[in-house]
């Protein structure tokens, strides 16, 4: 979004687990790129799907579908491809459906776009896909269900597509059109929601009496190369897509993203992570809290430090156990300079009143630039997160760049355990400098973590083999993050991470790599 950036949460309104496992991982699975968009958890297994880039000549784009063990490791794979057209699923729309089955949606392209809605097994075998095309066809063709999809207790399908009324939605009129299908995605009937502004669908839920509302962006982009308008818009529709209430941001609170998910709470109040910014594409992100009547009651702010508009709020969950919410998304690491840049993922916890409880931020360690993006996020049986997204390596020793990303995070966002340590605020309550490692040994990444009740706003971390070698060397500006390094292809062997201040050696820790 142009001049736009990033975080923010708005409200509409009226246990502590020892034992969790964490991992990351990045994958593409024996395709040529990977990219994994939705997952599900359940007590035995993880289900994702996502993006795969077919190996076989025309290379087309198809789509990847997942089992996978607790610690990551795969237990299945299947694939939709096709040598005519592209496959995509680029919203975090997966569904589980009272059969055991699964539903998502997503589009085929070859000269056209056509929106689907995709059914599978349990095994991930698809059962149907359904086509479904632009209503201003041929005069325009773009569909993509950025809105993702949601189900009804019939076991009908809503999707809100985003649609374009020329060839490119970009540059001239984005609209919504919303469609509802029964169990077998045959339509029931299809509406379009339409102004002369440039509007995107962002995120969909149902209510408990089976209303429908819809989360995404209005703005003057298409009309306009000054004074833009960026409003959160939000509204409700009956299962006979009857329009009953909308909310847009007023144009005097500034510059605010769209409704990129929603949690719908038990009063009928709505969570909502969208964004702020302003002009000059300054980011931050921000949560608000609005009463049933729609009236602001509170409102959380998380600047980013960078001035870019990489920083963006991705996905919303509410936590079992009552005590708040996380939100993810992405945030641009303003590295030290001459330094490359990064996107990272970056989440954060609130508390039901509006405070903020902690913030983490994950950033790879590679040779060049990188991005690595969170595309879903859910809370596990176990207490803890899941999130999966895409892994992209700009530098040169990189000979597949794009993969998909798993992580799984413990109650506290952590991947190192024990990394919520530093949350506390007070020397008394973290008096050390600690240098946390997770695993050790370890194979494939090495993920470590500074514990410091006063972090430097500038680092040196080396790494030395047993031969008293430099093996790597890199500076951060960003010393609060969790650091996720790539060793699969170093020797095994014994190693020491130092972290280094103004010269001098203040921590060292001794780790295998087998």
């Amino acid at each position: 979004m142009n001049r736009l950036a990033i975080l923010f949460i708005l409200i509409f309104g009226a246990s502590d687990l020892t034992s969790q496992t964490t991992f990351n991982t990045r994958e593409r699975y024996d395709y040529l790129a990977c990219i994994l968009t939705s997952i599900i958890p359940t007590d035995s297994c993880y289900y994702a799907t996502g993006i795969i880039i077919d190996t076989i000549s025309p290379y087309n784009n198809g789509v990847i579908f997942l089992k996978l063990e607790l610690d990551g490791s795969v237990q299945s794979i299947k694939t939709t491809t096709s040598s005519i057209k592209s496959y995509e699923f680029w919203t975090n729309s997966l569904s589980l459906l009272q059969d055991g089955g699964f539903m998502n949606a997503g589009y085929s392209r070859d000269s056209i776009y056509t929106g689907i809605i995709a059914k599978f097994d349990q095994f991930g075998d698809t059962l149907f896909v359904k086509n479904f095309s632009n209503p201003y066809y041929p005069a325009a063709n773009f569909i993509n269900p950025w809105g993702g999809g949601c189900l009804l207790s019939d076991g009908s399908v809503v999707v809100p597509f985003w649609i374009g009324t020329s060839t490119n939605p970009f540059g001239n009129d984005g609209n919504y059109y919303v469609v509802r299908t029964d169990s077998l995605g045959n339509k029931i009937w299809d509406k379009i929601f339409a102004t002369s502004m440039w509007e995107r669908p962002q995120s969909v839920l149902v209510t408990p009496d089976e209303k429908i509302i819809i989360g995404g962006i209005r703005t003057n982009e298409n009309m306009t190369e000054r004074n833009y308008t960026f409003q959160c818009h939000i509204f409700q529709i009956d299962t006979s897509g009857n329009l009953e209430w909308e909310y847009t941001s007023p144009v005097s609170t500034g510059l605010r993203d769209a409704a990129n998910d929603m949690v719908l709470l038990l009063d009928g109040s709505i969570v909502v992570a969208s964004g702020v910014g302003h002009e000059e594409i300054h980011p931050s992100v921000n949560e608000v809290k609005l009463n049933p009547q729609r009236e602001i009651e509170w409102e959380l702010s998380f600047p980013d430090s960078a001035v870019t508009a990489a920083s963006r709020s991705v996905n919303l969950v509410q936590l079992s156990d009552g005590s708040g919410y996380v939100m993810s998304g992405m945030t641009y690491n303003a590295q030290l300079p001459p330094k490359y840049f990064t996107i990272r993922g970056w989440l954060a916890k609130i508390s039901e009143t509006g405070d903020s409880i902690w913030t983490r931020k994950y950033d790879y360690l590679t040779d060049g630039e990188n991005e690595h993006k969170i595309y879903d996020l859910k809370e596990t049986p176990d207490g803890g997160l899941i999130l999966c997204g895409e892994a992209f390596d700009y530098s040169e020793e990189s000979t597949y760049p794009q993969q998909g990303w798993l992580l799984k995070l413990d109650e506290h966002g952590c991947l190192v355990p024990g990394c919520h340590l530093s949350d506390a605020s007070t020397e008394v309550q973290a008096p050390e400098i600690k240098l946390s490692i997770y695993p050790n040994p370890t194979t494939d990444f090495l993920n470590f973590y500074v514990h410091a009740p006063n972090p430097a706003s500038g680092a040196t971390f080396r790494i030395i083999n047993a031969a008293g070698q430099l093996v790597k060397e890199f500076e951060t500006a960003n010393l609060g993050a969790t650091f996720i390094l790539p060793v699969w292809d170093w020797a095994s062997g014994v190693y020491w991470l130092q972290y280094v201040e103004e010269g001098e050696v203040l921590l060292s820790e001794k780790f295998i790599k087998q």
